[in-house]
């Protein structure tokens, strides 16, 4: 897991002034991370599977998002997740396209 650090960029030069600069954050990560998006095809099924390409120590965080759907109503989630594979299902079947970002 990478350690993530916040630290205000308007704070990183000593200057004092009168009036304080609003904060502006960034995070800066001391280790490298892994990060993998794709696009999963639906069409008329409830349930898809996909395999990761990149090698997970450990299970990664998934992020799931239906980017075109027929109807409305449909929820999208992760079913099943491991450190190789993640299943996506859906509410109801739908024919359609499903962003995963995969992050650790």
């Amino acid at each position: 897991m990478a350690n993530i650090k916040k630290q205000d960029k308007n704070r990183f030069r000593k200057i004092y002034s009168f009036i304080r600069r609003k904060p502006s954050n960034e995070f800066i990560s001391t280790d490298n991370g892994i990060i993998e998006s794709v696009e999963i095809d639906f069409s008329s099924s409830t349930s898809e599977s996909y395999t990761f390409t990149e090698t997970y120590s450990s299970n990664p965080t998934v992020v799931v998002g239906s980017t075109s759907a027929v109807g409305s109503g449909i929820n999208i989630f992760v079913s099943s997740l491991s450190t190789t594979s993640v299943t996506v299902d859906a509410s109801s079947s739908f024919t359609g396209t499903v962003s995963l970002l995969v992050i650790q």
